[in-house]
């Protein structure tokens, strides 16, 4: 098992590196129109792409476009990610929109809800509420089968047992994803009228 400590530090560098995520707009300026030659530069993206702050210059239109929205769009290297997935930073995403770009193509991305698995699941004969989970971005979200009028949530914890956040959704049939590496998440569901709250257990 590696080192709490040291996992910790990588993945706040890591966080922090994200955080510098830019999209600068060059070739923009005042005075009379010139033809701009075939070299002119265009709207780029610099990214931190690891924990060691290594910067990387984006320039697939696309690619900077879906980046100018952090709601939309993060770049995370393919080996940081295979690594450490996304976790922290896609929290409060949706899994099926959110878009994990890791190569500078338009196509060069993944959406957490790709890979996802039902880890836990309550089931009863009026309503059912699962865990989705991501292995790729280490990610969790809750799922229910019952959208009408319900209240979902999604729990989030520390190991020690103590809250660390919830998420809720009343007009969708699941809500955006939580951080769960390290941690973990519950899902649960309260369909409108006389029905209890139902919850999974926690993974």
């Amino acid at each position: 098992m590696k080192d709490r400590s040291t996992v910790g530090l990588k993945l706040a560098r890591l966080a922090a590196a994200a955080a510098m995520l830019t999209t600068a707009l060059v070739g923009v300026g005042a005075g009379p129109a010139v033809a701009a030659p075939d070299s002119a530069q265009k709207p780029t993206a610099t990214a931190a792409v690891d924990d060691g702050f290594t910067k990387r210059t984006l320039r697939n239109p696309e690619v900077v476009s879906a980046l100018a929205d952090p709601d939309q769009a993060i770049f995370i290297s393919a080996g940081t990610l295979a690594t450490y997935g996304c976790r922290s930073l896609c929290d409060y995403k949706d899994p099926a929109s959110f878009r994990v770009f890791y190569d500078d193509c338009s196509n060069c991305y993944y959406k957490c809800a790709d890979d996802a698995v039902d880890k836990l699941k309550h089931q009863d004969p009026v309503i059912s509420i699962m865990i989705r989970y991501s292995p790729r971005c280490r990610t969790a979200w809750a799922k229910s089968n019952y959208s009408a009028n319900s209240y979902i949530k999604a729990d989030s914890r520390y190991l020690s047992g103590s809250h660390r956040t919830t998420v809720t959704e009343y007009v969708g049939n699941y809500t955006v994803m939580l951080d769960d590496a390290d941690l973990q998440a519950r899902a649960c569901v309260q369909p409108s009228g006389p029905y209890d709250l139902y919850c999974t257990g926690w993974y």
